[in-house]
């Protein structure tokens, strides 16, 4: 039985990979990264080039200059602004009225005109005043460290003038139900990023193995070449033979997008400056994104594969096997909660559900809202529904292979899969 099982799965596993539609879905992953690639690296080689030309561009220290007229008056009945006229790059050029100020504008020395006037210590009012259609000045951060600074100059100490510019940063605390401080799990973003595409890639991959099982089923029931097959072969052979030959299949397409993935995010990595460190996954992520793809494909795939022999004909097959495919995509639809709550009771429940097991604990294991032992436990869950499949697949193979013409009722289905 092993040997014919076999050359089912080579045969299988051959003709799939000869598809031309086969070929081009698998190479359509890297094509598009290294197009990405390209285009990223000529736009930043443009990018770099127009900020290596200093000619075509005003200096920055020009561009930051900005004047102020300063027309208050403090209690001491001097004006308030005298120094701190260097805020982290932006130069305050004093004037000594409104008129200069303006002249100094309108020649293009300053970028936009501050005025306090009179009455600033009063009413807090200021004037700004710049071209038009322009969009110079100071921005607010080194505005009110300017004002700031002057206003409390030699009243208090460099602490505690950063303190009334910045007078706080806070650091959240969460505490449990007897008062210890919750430890707020680590997220590592190229894990997440990784086992996120991983998740994604695996349910296209299995979903489309699946699909060229169903679709070869269904062909070779209409054409009768199934007659001829089962006249050598019994029908778990054939089963167990396809279903190896075009997981195979599957896997080798999977293994192809990850690494396109991966070699994309690493060198997308040194070409730009991304908000998180990528790094190759670990052995760990690769080893759970493996078990999850075989599992995943064996219980869809024959899910797939007793759509197939139970129907008469593709377009039937497809029709129905609607219902698998939107079981397998639904964790898609609770994607914000499975990232924000991982270990939510939503997310647990979808871990255990064979059609959503696959994507979601890839989602879970990569927002670190679960360890190796409950992935453990959701393998193991995943696989005694895949063997509870492929059982009873074998009872549907056997009773209506070669039944043609007309599709078997519910009550019959479920007859021959409790009593086999």
């Amino acid at each position: 039985m092993q040997s014919k099982a076999w050359l089912v799965a080579r045969h299988e596993f051959a003709v799939t990979i000869g598809r031309l539609g086969f070929r081009i879905f698998a190479a359509a992953v890297p094509v598009l990264a290294l197009l990405a690639l390209i285009g990223i690296g000529v736009f930043d080689a443009v990018r770099g080039g127009d900020e290596a030309s200093p000619d075509e561009r005003q200096p920055a220290a020009e561009a930051a200059r900005v004047g102020y007229a300063d027309l208050s008056v403090g209690e001491d009945g001097q004006p308030l602004f005298a120094s701190f006229r260097e805020q982290d790059g932006v130069a305050f050029v004093p004037y000594p009225d409104e008129e200069r100020g303006s002249a100094a504008l309108q020649a293009g020395e300053v970028d936009a005109l501050y005025v306090f006037p009179r009455d600033f210590l009063e009413t807090g009012l200021l004037v700004r005043m710049r071209m038009e259609d322009s969009n110079g000045g100071a921005g607010n951060d080194e505005l009110r460290r300017f004002v700031l600074s002057n206003l409390v100059a030699g009243e208090v100490s460099e602490q505690q003038l950063q303190r009334v510019i910045s007078p706080y940063t806070v650091a959240p605390v969460e505490l449990s139900a007897s008062g210890e401080p919750v430890e707020e799990d680590d997220f590592d973003s190229a894990e997440f990023l990784f086992s996120f595409g991983a998740g994604m890639l695996l349910l296209v991959s299995v979903l489309t193995a699946a699909g060229y099982l169903l679709q070869g089923l269904s062909e070779e029931k209409e054409n009768r070449i199934m007659e001829v097959l089962l006249s050598s072969l019994k029908p778990e052979q054939l089963m167990f033979g396809k279903l190896l030959g075009l997981g195979a299949a599957g896997l080798l397409q999977m293994a192809v997008w990850t690494a396109a993935l991966v070699a994309f995010l690493l060198a997308l990595g040194r070409i730009v400056d991304l908000p998180v460190e990528l790094s190759a996954p670990s052995v760990g992520t690769l080893g759970v994104a493996l078990a999850y793809f075989l599992l995943g494909y064996a219980f869809l795939g024959t899910v797939q594969a007793a759509l197939g022999v139970v129907t008469t004909n593709l377009k039937e097959a497809n029709n129905i096997a609607v219902f698998v495919v939107l079981p397998a995509v639904s964790p898609m639809w609770f994607l914000t909660v499975l990232i924000e709550h991982p270990d939510s009771v939503l997310a647990r429940v979808l871990s255990y559900v064979p059609f959503t097991a696959p994507l979601t604990g890839l989602i879970r294991f990569g927002a670190g809202g679960t360890g190796l032992g409950e992935v453990a436990l959701n393998l193991g869950v995943l696989a005694a529904f895949a063997a509870l499949a492929v059982l009873l697949t074998a009872r549907l193979f056997r009773a209506y292979l070669l039944m043609y013409g007309q599709r078997p009722g519910v009550r019959h289905i479920l007859r021959t899969l409790w009593s086999g």
